[in-house]
């Protein structure tokens, strides 16, 4: 008996610990976000207190349903000329997300693949969000050439 008490406490512990990792169940990502800064695909995002249609942003629901104001174009952001200061509006698009894994999630808008992918979830705090895009292996080969030959830092 003496054993087990540690045992249980450790086990305990262990759990809430392994759970506090798990960033795509956290209710901090079910907020408002602000797009703020992109880097070769790493958006940068920042809480806003109501969902603005003028700026583009992001926002996951509970229920596995995610809205996006996003860029009409089909490159999305990709582009650097399709940062948030932009003149054009964003449009109002509306998609589904899933847990792919405790720090991953699937994000796809049918009408718009600007934002569909995988994205690892690289910092969630109360007040920032950065997703990072993962490609194919195939991609990822390629793009790892092409910083290798320009500079580009990931």
């Amino acid at each position: 008996m003496k054993k087990l008490i540690p045992f249980l406490l450790l086990l305990f512990f262990a759990v809430g610990f392994m759970k506090s990792q798990d960033r795509t169940s956290n209710p901090l990502l079910m907020q408002n976000w602000k797009l703020k800064k992109l880097d070769t695909y790493i958006y940068t995002y920042e809480v806003q207190g109501s969902f603005d249609t003028k700026t583009p942003g992001i926002k996951f629901n509970k229920n596995g349903k995610v809205t996006g104001n996003l860029s009409k174009s089909t490159n999305g952001y990709d582009i650097k000329t399709d940062l948030p200061n932009r003149s054009s509006k964003p449009e109002r698009y509306l998609g589904s997300w899933k847990k792919v894994s405790d720090s991953t999630v699937a994000i796809a808008f049918s009408s718009n693949t600007s934002m569909t992918g995988t994205f690892i979830i690289s910092k969630l705090s109360s007040h920032e969000l950065k997703l990072k895009k993962v490609f194919s292996a195939d991609i990822e080969k390629k793009l790892d050439s092409i910083r290798r030959t320009k500079d580009i830092s990931y």
